[in-house]
């Protein structure tokens, strides 16, 4: 088991202090059978998100959901046509059509037309091959030049409308998003565009849509309410019940979540919160003393007293109770495992007493859904709520569901590109696992309609690829994909169509 992203020591220095959130980190851990992933890029643009393994299986293809040529409210800025010119900075967004965006990007880069030959074989990559992306294109292009290339990625839109209202729900299942809150806008720790696959508006510079009261404009940044706002009313847009929020702790301090407060006090009715308790933090040399001591899970009482009052107790104070999602009437907790918190044998007994000091306080028992890898402890079935698995791509259903105690809640994770955080400025390798367009998503919705409740992995994670959130630079299927493309996935899904 291993942390998503960890800075390194000096960008961490950078990070402490006044600033109001743990910028360098990605939860948890992930399965390291990774490498064994069937590879759904070698799957048709058709499959829906199987890759090889699913295709052996007969599992069945389904069509598009919507229709990629409705833009919907967004227009594109019209297609770029030169001049061809050797430029410093280098627009990896410049062009449309994959014919178009091969000429911007050979033009910038060497200031020559590029071969028909050159054209015609990328543009084909672009338009068929799912694993192909616009900053391969250019990564290869410089490495040809002998040519390390500053990269830039302009906004190809020329609007980014308001998006207000929930569909209408036909479904009985919920669904939920992890929403990560680690951005340290702009370009610092976790808010690099180069580490970042898609770009979300506020990163590289104050947008409008992240305006908040007076101010109007702001940055992808949580101590800005207006990043809150836009998340809370364009994930209410998308169809979803709630978010869960990825907590490390240090990033709750102090207070910090004020200005997620002031975001739901905004709002006369937004979507509901829940707990994420992210314990990649226990035993990290990156923040104060506190975190440094690791909860022993062979002192239940200690362990339990250590992470109720520095992470349970102080989320769920800074929310207002009318504002937090209740599975069967019981807030809810995700309860995940990074490797820090062991023996996971006692697991059981931990959970049981992080119950009991929860409605000891607020009057009320939390409903505890717990990773896979806690149930080491055989008591766990009795303990435990429900049961998830984090990486759900090494299985056949690309989803975990969990039955326990009649319950049916399933989790999946449904894109994943690390490769700019995981090899910066580098090609991907044969080996690396990209999933960038909605054959897994698509799967995922339609397989899940008898659920209780679906858990999306993530609504918002940038460095990992998982986020399905507002992002202007989605580029699949030969063409861009409009800003909201997979929240008009949930709208549809929810909606029964």
């Amino acid at each position: 088991m291993k942390p998503r992203n960890v800075a390194t020591g000096l960008e961490w220095a950078a990070l402490l202090g006044p600033v109001a959130l743990i910028s360098g980190l990605l939860s948890g851990c992930f399965d390291q059978t990774m490498s064994q992933v069937d590879s759904p890029e070698q799957s048709s643009a058709a499959a829906v998100g199987a890759g090889p393994r699913a295709q052996a299986t007969g599992t069945r293809a389904m069509s598009h959901p919507i229709d990629e040529k409705d833009l919907g409210p967004f227009k594109l800025k019209p297609e770029w046509t030169g001049p061809c010119a050797r430029v410093e900075v280098v627009d990896v967004n410049l062009g449309h059509a994959p014919e178009a965006f091969v000429r911007a990007a050979h033009c910038q880069i060497t200031g020559k037309e590029p071969s028909a030959e050159v054209v015609r074989g990328w543009a084909e990559k672009l338009r068929s091959q799912p694993r192909t992306r616009r900053i391969d294109v250019v990564r290869t292009l410089c490495e040809e030049e002998k040519r390390t290339c500053q990269l830039a990625y302009s906004d190809p839109w020329e609007n980014h409308p308001e998006l207000a209202g929930a569909p209408l729900k036909k479904l009985k299942r919920d669904i939920g998003a992890v929403f990560m809150y680690f951005f340290n806008c702009p370009n610092e720790v976790n808010c690099k565009m180069d580490w970042a696959n898609t770009h979300a508006p506020g990163m590289a510079e104050e947008h409008p849509l992240l305006g908040f009261g007076e101010r109007k404009a702001g940055y992808y940044v949580p101590s800005n309410p207006g990043f809150w706002r836009r998340e809370l009313v364009d994930a209410k847009y998308a169809g979803l019940d709630f978010l869960l929020l990825n907590t490390y702790g240090p990033d709750i301090e102090e207070g910090r979540l004020e200005p997620l407060a002031k975001a739901l006090a905004s709002l006369d009715d937004p979507i509901k919160i829940a707990f994420f308790d992210d314990t990649w933090t226990w035993g990290q040399p990156y923040f104060s003393e506190a975190w440094k001591q690791k909860p022993d899970l062979n002192d239940t009482e200690a362990a339990a007293k250590r992470i109720y009052e520095m992470k349970w107790r102080p989320f769920f104070s800074q929310l207002d109770k009318r504002h937090w999602y209740r599975f069967k009437g019981k807030p809810f907790v995700y309860f995940y495992n990074a490797g820090t918190l062991l023996p996971r044998t006692k697991s059981a007994a931990l959970i049981t007493r992080l119950k009991e000091m929860f409605a000891a306080e607020f009057h009320e028992e939390p409903f505890v859904d717990a990773d896979s890898a806690y149930f080491e402890d055989a008591a766990m079935e009795r303990v435990a709520d429900a049961r998830y698995q984090w990486f759900t791509f090494n299985s056949p259903e690309r989803r975990s569901r969990s039955t326990l105690k009649g319950h049916v809640i399933d989790h999946a994770m449904v894109k994943w590109d690390a490769v700019g955080r995981d090899l910066p400025g580098k090609l991907p390798r044969q080996t690396d696992l990209i999933i960038k367009d909605a054959a897994v998503f698509s799967r995922v919705l339609e397989e899940t309609r008898d659920a209780e409740l679906l858990v999306i992995a993530t609504w918002n994670d940038l460095g990992e690829g998982t986020g399905i959130n507002r992002n202007y630079d989605y580029y699949f299927h030969g063409q861009w994909q409009r800003p909201d493309y997979f929240m008009q996935l949930i709208r549809k899904s929810q909606s029964g169509q």
